[in-house]
């Protein structure tokens, strides 16, 4: 099976898709920094108290900023903070700017992934910063228990490290405030459990009405168009096509993945190499001919984000002929039969009960030739050609 001359050695180096959300991102992204680069003639009135300054010494001022998705709405938010907070500290005469550290797509249910957050504080353990500015305590940390103990810990520093929630004006440098700062957390936490609990809700009601949620971006062969349809993307539609006629030629999924390596297709991820289990995704992939399986995994709960397979714990949902199909049924049948009976099944062969089955290759130079089963262990082969060797003497 050759792959069309359209999809020569080296012409594509990436795919479209990735590149327009991120223009999009990148737009909003631009909206507010503009808005900060342009004077715009607003009077400031100080507050005529704060706690946040310290008469005799520069204060080393950090702020943390983070948005839990990718998404084009939360890109605004995300750059509004982080303007926001470096213009307020740099216009602070008794502040001594130290950085931003902002996490962007991350849950705040929990500190791994959190790569800027977990730097903030070694930088604190390091003695680089006296006070981190924060928008709320649900952007800081949205479980109760990292929350209070990352802020223990600040605390008990020399000298100590103070958290300024601006939204909930509460500074954890102030005792008094340790009861709030208790409740606060509770509050985001559970916000945090409840929204989970809404959008899994949210979710299965769609699956059980037919309306599935399919992200394209990492999906080879499909796009959405102006209205957020599935629709074919045909230069993509090829390679899947390639993969699934070469399985049927006889190629094995590693060999398919060498061919793709060699003619430098590059992954729906951009990468340049390609493995066997990418090729055996897309070939057990229902979605190709044109049917939705859903709810494949579900999230075990919403602080460790642990996925897993469904394997019976939850009801799935298929939706037949949902999106438009790529390869015909038969096709995509014909594919699961060999991908069962072929090494790479996972079930094992059930071996006749009355001794092992030999067969003999038919046509060609080969032919009476016997095949050898590679799951046969050493015994078994020892006792087929043992049994071949007889039969050539009569």
């Amino acid at each position: 099976m050759e792959i069309s001359k359209k999809l020569e050695v080296g012409k594509i180096t990436h795919w479209g898709k990735r590149k327009k959300s991120k223009n999009k991102r990148e737009e909003k992204k631009l909206q507010i920094q503009k808005a900060f680069s342009e004077s715009v003639s607003v009077e400031v009135i100080p507050a005529l108290e704060s706690y946040l300054v310290e008469n005799n010494r520069i204060l080393r001022v950090a702020a943390y900023c983070r948005v839990s998705t990718y998404e084009g709405s939360q890109a605004g938010s995300h750059e509004l903070q982080v303007q926001h907070y470096k213009e307020m500290i740099e216009n602070n005469p008794k502040w001594e700017f130290v950085g931003i550290y902002a996490d962007e797509g991350v849950s705040g249910t929990s500190t791994r992934g959190r790569i800027n957050f977990l730097r903030m504080v070694d930088d604190c353990y390091s003695g680089k910063i006296d006070l981190i500015l924060t928008k709320s305590i649900s952007r800081f940390a949205r479980n109760t228990l990292d929350c209070l103990d990352t802020i223990r810990r600040l605390r008990l520093l020399r000298p100590p490290v103070g958290v300024f929630f601006e939204s909930e004006n509460l500074n954890t440098l102030e005792s008094k405030n340790e009861f709030t700062l208790g409740v606060m957390s509770l509050v985001a936490q559970g916000e945090s459990e409840q929204k989970s609990a809404a959008i899994t809700w949210s979710i299965i009601e769609r699956f059980k009405k037919g309306i599935p949620i399919i992200p394209t971006h990492n999906l080879l062969g499909f796009d959405k168009n102006e209205y957020g349809q599935v629709v074919v993307a045909e230069e993509e539609a090829e390679i899947i096509r390639y993969i699934y006629d070469s399985y049927l030629d006889g190629a094995s999924p590693s060999e398919i993945a060498c061919s793709l390596t060699n003619a430098r297709i590059p992954t729906v991820i951009g990468n340049e190499i390609w493995k066997s289990s990418s090729i055996l995704r897309i070939l057990r992939n229902e979605k190709y001919c044109g049917d939705v399986l859903m709810q494949k995994t579900f999230t075990v709960d919403c602080f460790t984000h642990r996925k897993m397979h469904n394997t019976g714990q939850r009801p799935q949902y298929l939706l037949k002929d949902g999106i438009p199909a790529i390869i015909s049924k038969e096709k995509w049948e014909k594919v699961q039969y060999l991908l069962k009976t072929r090494r790479y099944s996972s079930t094992q062969v059930t071996k006749p009960e009355t001794g092992i089955f030999i067969s003999r290759v038919k046509n060609g130079a080969l032919k009476g030739f016997i095949h050898i089963n590679p799951k046969w262990n050493k015994e078994e082969i020892k006792q087929v050609v043992e049994k071949f060797k007889d039969e050539r003497k009569i």
